[in-house]
């Protein structure tokens, strides 16, 4: 059991305001046989009275019917507020006495926790001593707010008297790591004072104290000098946990002070004071039941709330606390023996606050009592897992939270060849970072005296996990943006959160969002598996415009065999494109369009961007027969000519309209009109050629060719010349009969 101890010890020592005034006032005198001393007392209500004397003594309290025949005794004696008169006599020994006493009203008081030098059993005081190199302060802090008048000011303070033997005599000096708090604005300061408690007044010469510091001096009618130093304002949240520590030591130039508080688990010594002393034999803390320093003060050490400076009383609204005190010397870490709850020597009190036994701790609260002193209670020590990582990742740092209560704090814990000290009585978290793989741990847990709680604990360390991520890093407006993470290894279930500039849009692996404009945004996706390892990627994202597909048709009718031309222009969304053209459902990817038959055809034109933007346009066309034409043939005739004319007439049915004709006669364009309707044309003698050609309005044509001949009418000539010969002939004969 010693080990533990004294790697306690040995890591607490490395660990690298106020005008004193009693509201419990300590005295020492001497009464030789026959003799006594008259102590008056004023008294807000009730009286406590602690004495110590090496014979018997009587004692009483003028004004009241108590008296008493005894060496020593305590009690508190529930007076109302007044004035009163202490006796002590030495009639009834017939030797010199020495009696020590510690008298008066218990509120208002410092309260909290304080070491006198004396026990207190069975009605009896025992005096004794201890001397220390240091002395640590622990509070445990869950709520405060205190006020007087405008002031929201309360403070705790850590107190201890400097012993300092010189070739030439002994010094005493006060020394105190104080944190003030404004309870209002949920700030404190840490604040160190040193007072020299040789001789009262208290006088320091500045030239021989030297720190980050200054003294000042006060009072007027007997001023005093003191050592002083406050800090920066520091912000609280609760709970608020506070380890202060005071330490001497001994140096050429005299004697080392150094003020320091616990950050985290970090110790910071924030003030370091050389007061310079000649001929130092030996310098210690010191408390001493038995006597009073030179300017009548105690040797005690507190830790106790109260005022916040210059001699305040501050009542508390609300105070919830756990405190303790640990000294250390350099083989040893102990207790104090004994504990009553108000300071002696410290100005700044409160008059409602209450100290009891908590868990092998100390809890002050608001709340009034008569507690002469404060009992001892045996809290059975306990240590208990309550929170802990079952699987974690490789490289990360273990928690696991261990409730230690009872015994003695502090406590030292060991896990592994790992030790932590555990300042604070409660919940107490561990951290460690533990190697790959299954792993049962063993945890012990030291209380100050050696008691043994011993814990299991079993974790997995898993390999990090891995992360990919695949992700398109540009889209259009209105098209959602595709992304997907696949993990593996690490602890799971895996966490998955993507945030686009910032705002969480989604907690699945899978990613898709939908940009309401145009523009560049960041993507952040954030990994996170159960044991809390987490992996952080950026995407830069650029949104397009959507496309703009202009689409046209050289015709949206045609004749079969003519062709249709398709023209697309493309500008904005996400270059390169895809394009796809279909007629009637089936692809043809063609832009040069050939119809083999008449009908209604369904032409489709799909263009896909890069980002997947669907633009569609949809033609329908018409597809006619070639135009096909119907002549009507007319000759026409004289007496002496057979064909002399022709009257043509044209209807076309298919093809495109408006139709144009053209007549040609021998190969010679003779008509061109947009009908051919009773046109008519006169031959020449001997064989005609007559073409009727029609052309549509996409230039198809329909032609029909006629070979006409146009000769002279023989038979009707004859008749004609027979005829004429007959009338010569009958013209001669009448001639001649004449």
């Amino acid at each position: 059991m010693k080990k533990p101890l004294l790697i306690l010890a040995l890591i607490l020592l490395s660990l690298s305001l106020l005008q004193p005034k009693a509201y419990i006032s300590p005295l020492n005198f001497i009464l030789p046989p026959n003799y006594y001393e008259e102590i008056p007392v004023n008294t807000n209500g009730g009286l406590y009275v602690y004495l110590y004397a090496n014979s018997t003594v009587y004692f009483a309290i003028e004004g009241t019917n108590y008296n008493d025949v005894a060496s020593s005794f305590y009690s508190y004696f529930p007076l109302p507020p007044g004035s009163y008169c202490i006796i002590v006599s030495n009639n009834v020994s017939n030797s010199v006495v020495d009696v020590q006493i510690y008298y008066g009203s218990g509120k208002p008081a410092p309260t909290g926790i304080a070491d006198y030098g004396i026990e207190l059993e069975g009605g009896t005081v025992k005096p004794y001593v201890e001397e220390f190199n240091g002395v640590i302060g622990v509070a445990q802090i869950y709520s405060i707010s205190a006020v007087n008048g405008t002031d929201y000011g309360a403070s705790l303070q850590l107190n201890t008297v400097l012993q300092v033997n010189t070739v030439q005599g002994t010094q005493q000096y006060w020394l105190q790591n104080v944190i003030q708090f404004i309870t209002n604005e949920s700030i404190y300061r840490y604040v160190d004072n040193i007072w020299n408690y040789t001789s009262s007044p208290s006088e320091l010469n500045s030239s021989l104290i030297h720190g980050e510091g200054y003294v000042y001096n006060v009072g007027l009618l007997s001023p005093c000098s003191y050592y002083a130093y406050t800090t920066q304002d520091f912000n609280m949240t609760y709970p608020f946990y506070a380890v202060l520590f005071i330490s001497v030591q001994t140096i050429p130039q005299g004697v080392l002070v150094h003020f320091g508080y616990l950050n985290g688990s970090m110790t910071v010594w924030y003030d370091n004071v050389t007061i310079k002393i000649s001929g130092v034999e030996s310098a210690y803390l010191l408390v001493d039941g038995y006597n009073v320093t030179g300017s009548g003060n105690a040797y005690d050490t507190e830790l106790v709330f109260g005022g916040i400076s210059n001699g305040e009383i501050t009542y508390y609204n609300s105070l919830n606390a756990m405190l303790y005190l640990v000294y250390v010397n350099s083989t040893n870490v102990f207790t104090p023996k004994a504990l009553l709850p108000f300071g002696l020597d410290t100005a700044e009190a409160s008059d409602n606050l209450f100290t009891t036994s908590y868990q092998g701790a100390y809890k002050v609260e608001v709340g009034n009592g008569e507690e002469t002193y404060i009992p001892t209670i045996s809290t059975p020590f306990k240590a208990q897992i309550i929170n802990g990582s079952k699987e974690i990742d490789l490289g990360q740092r273990d928690y696991i939270t261990v409730n230690v209560t009872g015994g003695q704090p502090p406590y030292l814990i060991n896990i592994g060849n790992k030790s932590f000290i555990d300042f604070y009585v409660g919940n107490y978290t561990i951290s460690y970072e533990p190697s790959l793989g299954n792993q049962s741990l063993q945890i012990n847990v030291y209380d100050l005296k050696g008691e043994k709680n011993t814990l299991y604990y079993n974790l997995t360390v898993n390999p990090d996990p891995v992360v990919g991520v695949k992700i398109s890093n540009v889209t259009d407006v209105g098209i959602p943006i595709v992304a997907i993470a696949n993990a593996s290894l690490g602890t799971k279930p895996y966490h998955f959160a993507w945030y686009v500039n910032g705002n969480l849009v989604s907690k699945e692996n899978v990613l898709k969002f939908n940009f309401s404009s145009v523009g560049a945004y960041n993507v952040t996706f954030v990994f996170t598996d159960s044991a809390g390892y987490e992996i952080e990627k950026e995407f830069k994202i650029t949104v397009n415009p959507d496309p703009v597909v202009n689409a046209s048709l050289s015709a949206n009718k045609t004749d079969v065999g003519v062709p249709v031309n398709l023209s697309l222009n493309y500008s904005l969304g996400t270059q390169p494109y895809k394009t796809y053209v279909y007629l009637n459902g089936s692809l043809i990817n063609e832009k040069l369009i050939n119809f083999s038959k008449a009908g209604v055809y369904n032409l489709t034109v799909v263009v896909i961007d890069s980002a997947g933007y669907k633009v569609i346009h949809t033609f329908y066309v018409t597809v006619i027969k070639d135009p096909q034409l119907s002549v009507n043939v007319v000759t026409t005739g004289n007496f002496f000519i057979e064909n002399s004319g022709v009257t043509l007439s044209g209807i076309t049915s298919g093809g495109i309209p408006p139709y144009t004709y053209y007549v040609y006669l021998n190969g010679k364009l003779v008509y061109t009109k947009n009908s051919l309707s009773g046109y008519s044309l006169s031959l020449n003698i001997g064989n005609n050629n007559v073409t009727v050609v029609v052309k549509d309005s996409l230039g198809v044509v329909s032609e029909q060719s006629y070979l006409l001949n146009t000769s002279y009418n023989l038979t009707d000539i004859a008749v004609v010349a027979i005829l004429i010969i007959v009338a010569i002939v009958a013209i001669v004969v009448i001639v001649r009969r004449k």
